[in-house]
């Protein structure tokens, strides 16, 4: 757990992980779902798991696609008792399961409760930086620096994410995202039809001059 607490003592991810556990979930799964008792807080190891809410008439709404290294479902730590949504698996993954009260329980003690949120802050720093990255881009540059990091700098991609989740992980209605797909077309920079995407070499350049 090294790389999710870098600042823990050794002594201290130790103890973390004595009642911690390693658990699949298949594509397709629920972890857990909207106002269910928030009994663990995940680290995704490998995979991608879609966080969305349910509307009164019955849509389902992504509020954020958790990527590998990425702590999740944290706030049961401290704002609320259950999950505030859902989290399903979009492909195969690995999470590794931390219970609630085990960290209650530590954060009793003055040394882990002092290096523990020293983790949190320096992790929401981070995040933060990233938030400021991203609104600074346009859709344009979300987009390809999102396939960037995803796929890498390929010219053929084969995308197991629709459209709405790319646009959700992007923070963008997708509405905006289908006017920014269309312009890319038109200026032959991308094109995307079903699963398929195809980047043009400039594109990749021409974001590095952005």
């Amino acid at each position: 757990m090294d790389d999710l607490f870098p600042r823990l003592s050794e002594q201290w991810r130790n103890r973390l992980t004595e009642t911690s556990h390693d658990q699949t979930v298949p594509a397709g799964s629920l972890l857990f779902l909207e106002e269910q008792p928030g009994s663990h807080l995940y680290l995704l190891r490998t995979g991608l798991i879609r966080l969305f809410r349910t509307t009164p008439d019955g849509r389902e709404v992504t509020i954020h696609l958790v990527e590998p290294g990425q702590l999740f479902a944290e706030i049961v730590l401290f704002e609320r008792d259950t999950y505030p949504v859902s989290a399903i698996a979009v492909e195969e993954s690995c999470v590794t399961a931390i219970p609630r009260e085990r960290v209650h329980q530590l954060l009793d003690d003055r040394s882990f409760r002092s290096e523990f949120m020293s983790d949190l802050v320096g992790k929401m720093r981070f995040l933060s930086q990233q938030l400021y990255v991203l609104t600074t881009m346009d859709v344009r540059g979300r987009l390809i620096r999102f396939l960037e990091v995803r796929y890498g700098r390929t010219p053929k991609i084969i995308s197991e994410l629709s459209k709405t989740e790319t646009a959700a992980a992007i923070s963008v209605r997708p509405e905006t995202l289908s006017r920014a797909l269309a312009r890319l077309e038109s200026q032959g920079v991308l094109t995307w039809n079903g699963n398929d995407i195809t980047v043009a070499d400039h594109a990749w350049t021409d974001d590095d001059q952005s």
